[in-house]
């Protein structure tokens, strides 16, 4: 799997990084406005001092080894988006986008994501 760097803007505490199939993952459900808008949350994050309690009103949850970012509406519409991400600091502070995923139903997150994205921070880890 291919890791992209992002650039942020002067000043973010956090770089930015992604898996492309997480990329590939989001532009399969989301127009490219909505994409747009799923990268300016990440980049709000970056200037977070801790990305997992942003003070920008984001709803962060931790998944065990990882994160999962949750919105919907707006821009949106009914796509229910969960965006699943890493936190790496050596050697740099990065924030890692690792999947994306549209939830469809209210049950929680299906058990076939969940591994998959334990499997995908894991690989982030070794590349990092």
């Amino acid at each position: 799997m291919e890791l992209v760097r992002r650039e942020v803007e002067t000043g973010a505490a956090w770089s930015l990084a992604y898996l492309k199939a997480a990329a590939n993952e989001g532009h399969g459900f989301l127009s490219e406005i909505q994409y747009d808008h799923a990268v300016d949350l990440f980049e709000s994050l970056a200037f977070e001092p801790d990305p997992t309690h942003p003070k920008v009103a984001i709803d962060i949850q931790p998944h065990g080894e990882f994160y999962e970012l949750r919105d919907k509406g707006g821009v949106l519409r009914k796509i229910n988006l969960r965006v699943y991400f890493i936190l790496v600091d050596k050697p740099t502070k990065t924030i890692v986008v690792i999947g994306s995923y549209k939830k469809e139903d209210e049950a929680q997150t299906p058990k076939h994501i969940v591994i998959k994205m334990k499997n995908r921070a894991k690989h982030v880890r070794t590349l990092l």
